[in-house]
């Protein structure tokens, strides 16, 4: 299984839309409301065409399968606003190279922070696994949330 990485440009607004539609389906449902999930294309366009936000189609084996994508701070820190698999893609090791690929893309980073539901604990273990660690927990919304920060040395 081959996977890559490409940047998004707004020719991909639809495709970025149903891979989040897929992956943030059964967050929608659980909780009622899901930031990534049912979001308009022209919603999606406008992300794709922020200058501070780097978003990134996921393929394995020449298909599109999920998203990532970076906001840029001024400080040397990033946001991972998103980062989904579509199910029948999950446990793949799909997700980890897609966090170990923004990271070296974005190698100046010195903090890297993302979000995440409070009772999501397969969530919480990934990015455990993967250097995060859980910083404040507050309401989004109707839905509690969880703070991940990883703290990288000085560069």
């Amino acid at each position: 299984m081959e996977i890559k990485f490409e940047i998004a440009n707004i020719e991909d607004a639809e495709v970025l839309v149903e891979v989040r539609n897929l992956s943030f389906f059964s967050d929608y449902i659980k909780y009622g409301e899901c930031p990534g999930y049912n979001i308009s294309i022209e919603s999606m366009t406008n992300t794709l065409l922020n200058t501070k936000i780097k978003s990134y189609k996921i393929f394995s084996d020449e298909k599109v399968v999920g998203n990532i994508s970076v906001r840029e701070n001024n400080d040397n820190t990033c946001y991972i606003g998103c980062l989904c698999v579509i199910p029948s893609y999950e446990n793949r090791g799909i997700g980890q190279h897609a966090i170990r690929f923004v990271e070296k893309e974005f190698s100046n980073v010195t903090v890297w922070s993302l979000e995440t539901p409070a009772d999501k604990e397969r969530n919480h273990y990934f990015y455990k696994k993967l250097g995060y660690n859980i910083v404040d927990e507050y309401m989004s919304g109707s839905v509690k949330v969880v703070l991940f920060e990883k703290k990288l040395l000085c560069k």
